[in-house]
């Protein structure tokens, strides 16, 4: 996978919340996690050294979730964030994020009251 820096990941991201704007359906999955030593683009594995317990950088991941029939269509960001701009990273991914999420349509859940209704008032009688 290859990452782009911070700027581009940010700008990229607003891209897809607002391409997923107008539909009816669809998802955005967003994922992070720690960059292990001795992985592609992290430091080499030595745990004699006082630098192993250093924190590592973090890999913030965003798709549409396209599934393989869609791989066309499939887009994949990545970005590493190193320890020092974790902070001002979250502060700008919140912000983008709480924008995007105002643009998504929310889940249509009167179907699903409804039918729970239904099946609720059908086991009592």
């Amino acid at each position: 996978m290859t990452f782009v820096d911070n700027d581009e990941f940010f700008s990229r991201l607003a891209e897809l919340f607002t391409t997923q704007k107008g539909k009816d359906h669809g998802a955005i999955y967003l994922s992070q996690r720690r960059l292990a030593r001795g992985e592609k683009g992290a430091a080499p594995i030595d745990v004699t050294t006082p630098a192993a317990l250093e924190p590592q950088p973090l890999i913030i991941r965003a798709s549409n979730g396209k599934s393989k029939g869609h791989r066309k269509d499939k887009i994949r960001l990545a970005t590493k964030v190193s320890p020092d701009g974790i902070e001002a990273f979250y502060m700008r991914y919140a912000e983008t994020c709480k924008v995007g999420m105002t643009l998504l349509k929310p889940r249509d859940k009167s179907k699903k009251k409804a039918k729970a209704k239904k099946k609720k008032a059908a086991t009592t009688t």
